[in-house]
């Protein structure tokens, strides 16, 4: 009995402390306008901390996206500067043309090959800025064209590889 009673003081005591839960599925938490405040502010903190540890970088103000860009042709670009040239390339080499929009209008440009299959057009082109535009040619088979567009014309020739 003695013991008995040692067990439900113990069990008393426990209750009285909140150790043991009347209803153990029971789970405490914020009222919903108190729960929405402390979140709204956890945000805030979270973002002002990674603002002082990654601090923005302000973006140029200039609108033009190439304001002074000194853009030159690379190997194997043909530009307006290689107008009268003749180009050798060999079967499965590329070779770009890139010229002024304003002044060589892409519409404009004509290809004249001694067939249809002297070379074709590549989808895969280099980035220009954006007042150029690239046309990117591979050589299919043997044989020569001539590309113009107004006073500018080349001549690209697929020749056997040396």
């Amino acid at each position: 009995m003695k013991k008995k009673i040692l067990i439900l003081a113990a069990s008393l005591s426990l209750l009285l402390t909140g150790c043991i839960l009347t209803n153990p599925l029971q789970v405490n938490t914020l009222p919903p306008g108190l729960a929405t405040g402390t979140a709204q502010v956890g945000s805030k903190l979270t973002q002002a901390a990674e603002l002082t540890a990654y601090p923005m970088t302000p973006l140029p103000t200039d609108q033009t996206p190439y304001p002074s860009m000194a853009w030159t042709p690379g190997p194997y670009e043909i530009s307006a500067q290689d107008s009268g040239k003749t180009f050798d390339i060999w079967i499965t080499s590329r070779i770009s043309l890139i010229l002024d929009r304003a002044a060589y209008p892409e519409a404009d440009l004509t290809e004249t090959c001694d067939s249809s299959q002297v070379i074709g057009r590549v989808s895969n082109i280099p980035v220009v800025p954006p007042q150029y535009y690239v046309i990117r040619y591979e050589g299919v088979q043997l044989g020569q064209c001539l590309i113009r567009n107004g006073a500018f014309q080349v001549t690209i020739r697929v020749v056997i590889h040396p």
